[in-house]
């Protein structure tokens, strides 16, 4: 008998190998119309293994049948809206806007004309300390909206707005446009394949100025990213258009010189850019994917130009957003994409999530390679404690049984993080994660949305699930959390503030030129100033020049000594401090 249990294990264990060998999953491609396809593939052998089953405490799953041809992408939005201290959860269903709390139970739910797609924007627009709440709808029939709701779910005065029912696409974006104080809410409207416009809104409902809304010559390709483009101290408002190329307007509506920049080969749709300066010369950079006949990652300067070592073509299409951070303080800011990579039946891994330098150079430990692709958010944050960052994303697949797959890999090349990937009921497709502590137990949660697909055949539902990580809840770890990493939607990144460096993020009143220089830094400032103190310190906050002198409004030191790179400029009186960024060749 021992005999014979021994070799009917060993033939069980055989038919398990056989089966997990050729076991059956499904991968998600989105359309050019927004509708998505599935297709049955052949997983690699062990995708699934016991190794990788997630250990977490999945505290809850919240689901309500859904849109069955369009479906949420993007993600959820963490928030603490009743201003108690912790989070909730907020996530459109179909035509329903909910807000969750941390035990999972319904805060609130707000039924809304159309279908609602993206994550809500919340920021304090007026800063009256509420928080308001934006949210776009669209779909077909065509009953799209523009709400702006109070945190209680009600509309505001004046509030829902609607532009002839049309699709209000993408989600808006929550900036001060025309310098007032206010955030303005900035959005974009499909009216039909070659004709779209862009509004920029008062918290009021009317146009911030009569030159808005502009118009674009297709459908607002993604979520406008608003910052000031050329350092003239008034915001702009990137945007592109589907098939007629990458806008930049300025906060009078007027297009930048050199724009549209139209190339018949490249397309825009859902792919958002981050806004940063990646060469420390106060003008920033777009950055983002494209498809089309040339699909890749570009970094766009300001002009109209391409940044050298840019555009990387890939060998298929991305709507991959961009996620942009200086992830080791060394006031260089690091950039990370995402490819498809899916490579049919043969299971070989393929790069999926790629790290990249300012001049489009391979991060070490980049690109990461793995069966699955994604073309979902990129969150960054330490989701095991480690002190290392991690990065946190969705996948294009499901497994045999409709369960997908959110991930989280060290940034440091150790490879996924133990207790990933997680496996919330249906596809994560085009969406992500967002972190935070929901239910205020001192722990880190993440929350990430999916779906399921059935094309008719059934209730398709779409969920929000919640899982304790187990590990200490410390917002100091999450670094870009979301879908263009906060909730305002803006896309706009800055370097933190360095140690020495103490008004970084005040607006410079320090002109130096020329910058880049090759070490005679010349500056010219308002005013003499008596017994000025000049310090320069170095990205990683060193002290590397000081001098106290009288100064002149223009004035001149010779840096050759100094090493090549990127240096901080400081200017003290004794009362106040002016700081500017300075390019050593």
């Amino acid at each position: 008998m021992k005999k014979t249990i021994t070799l009917l294990s060993v033939l069980f264990l055989g038919i398990t190998s056989i089966a997990t060998a050729q076991q059956q999953g499904k991968k998600a491609t989105l359309n050019e119309d927004g509708t998505i396809s599935v297709e049955s593939i052949t997983l690699p052998e062990n995708y699934n293994s016991p190794e990788q089953t997630q250990v977490f405490d999945r505290l809850w799953r919240f689901g309500e049948p859904t849109n069955p041809t369009f479906k949420n992408t993007r993600g959820t939005t963490l928030a603490d809206i009743d201003n108690d201290g912790v989070d909730e959860i907020l996530y459109g269903i179909w035509n329903t806007l909910y807000a969750l709390k941390g035990d999972g139970s319904v805060l609130w739910s707000k039924p809304v004309s159309g279908t609602i797609l993206l994550p809500p924007t919340v920021a304090d627009l007026d800063n009256d300390g509420t928080l308001e709440i934006i949210v776009n709808t669209g779909g077909i029939p065509n009953a799209g909206r523009v709400y702006l709701l109070d945190p209680l779910g009600n509309d505001l005065p004046g509030w829902p707005l609607n532009f002839s029912d049309h699709w209000m696409i993408n989600a808006p974006a929550a900036a001060d446009v025309d310098g007032d104080g206010i955030l303005d809410i900035v959005t974009g409207e499909r009216v039909g394949a070659t004709q779209g416009f862009v509004h920029a809104i008062k918290m009021d409902g009317t146009p911030i100025n009569a030159n808005w809304p502009v118009e674009v010559a297709a459908t607002p390709a993604f979520t406008p990213s608003i910052a000031d483009m050329d350092n003239d101290g008034n915001n702009d408002v990137v945007i592109a258009a589907s098939s007629a190329g990458m806008y930049i307007f300025d906060n009078q509506g007027q297009v930048f010189p050199g724009f549209p920049v139209f190339d018949p080969n490249v397309s825009y749709s859902y792919q958002s850019p981050i806004l940063a300066d990646l060469d420390g010369n106060d003008n920033l950079e777009i950055i983002g994917s494209n498809h089309g006949n040339s699909p890749g990652f570009y970094v766009m300067e300001n002009d109209g130009s391409y940044k050298p070592g840019w555009p990387i073509a890939l060998g298929g299409w991305t709507y991959s957003p961009s996620t942009v951070l200086d992830v080791d303080g060394d006031g260089t800011f690091e950039i990370f994409m995402s490819d498809r990579n899916t490579s049919g039946t043969v299971g070989d891994p393929l790069p999926t999530i790629y790290g990249l330098d300012p001049n489009g150079n391979n991060l070490p430990n980049f690109p990461i390679e793995k069966y699955g692709g994604t073309e979902g958010v990129l969150s960054i944050a330490d989701v095991n404690d480690d002190g290392v960052l991690d990065i946190i994303f969705p996948s294009v697949l499901t497994d045999a049984g409709g369960d997908g797959y959110i991930h989280a890999y060290s940034l440091d090349g150790t490879g996924e993080i133990a207790g990933f990937p997680l496996r919330p009921r249906g596809f994560t497709f085009l969406n992500g994660a967002v972190l935070g502590d929901v239910d205020n137990d001192g722990l880190l949660d993440l929350t990430a949305n999916s779906y399921t697909q059935t094309f008719g055949t059934g209730v398709d539902s779409t969920y929000v699930n919640v899982y304790n990580l187990n590990v200490p809840y410390n917002p100091d770890t999450i670094k870009r959390n979301g879908y263009k990493g906060d909730n305002t939607r803006d896309g706009f990144v800055e370097l933190e503030p360095l140690i020495g460096v103490t008004d970084f993020n005040a607006a410079p009143t320090i002109s130096i030129y020329p910058n880049p220089s090759e070490g005679v830094l010349t500056f010219k400032i308002p005013a003499a100033i008596q017994n000025a103190k000049v310090k320069i310190y170095s990205v990683d906050g060193k002290l590397v020049f000081s001098e106290e002198r009288n100064l002149e409004t223009t004035s001149t030191f010779n840096l050759k000594q100094l090493n090549s790179g990127l240096y901080f400029v400081t200017i003290s009186d004794g009362k106040n401090t002016s700081t500017a960024k300075w390019v050593k060749k």
